[in-house]
């Protein structure tokens, strides 16, 4: 394996990495923001269901368009998109 892949698979594992603790971790520390709130209320867990589903919504769109970003941003450089794959298709 060349130096180059090790190191673009080395990154794609650290961006996984850091996608999957931030789809676990931000709805945990909103909802324990929402808890908190409810607690000082003394509401029903409104806030903390609120908040949690709301973060969990939002970083999964956010995994969800930079993933479809880097796989239109990795089509765009195919060379069969390209345009200098050197095939013999003919226009007619």
């Amino acid at each position: 394996m060349t130096q180059n892949r090790q190191q673009y698979n080395r990154q794609s594992a650290g961006d996984a990495l850091s996608i999957a603790f931030e789809l676990v971790a931000t709805p945990a520390v909103f909802g324990f923001f929402g808890w908190l709130i409810d607690r000082a209320l003394d509401t029903q867990p409104i806030f903390t269901l609120v908040l949690c589903l709301l973060t969990a919504s939002y970083t999964s769109w956010k995994a969800m368009r930079a993933y479809s970003d880097r796989m239109e941003a990795y089509d765009r450089n195919l060379p069969s998109r390209r345009g200098d794959s050197g095939s013999a298709i003919a226009d007619g």
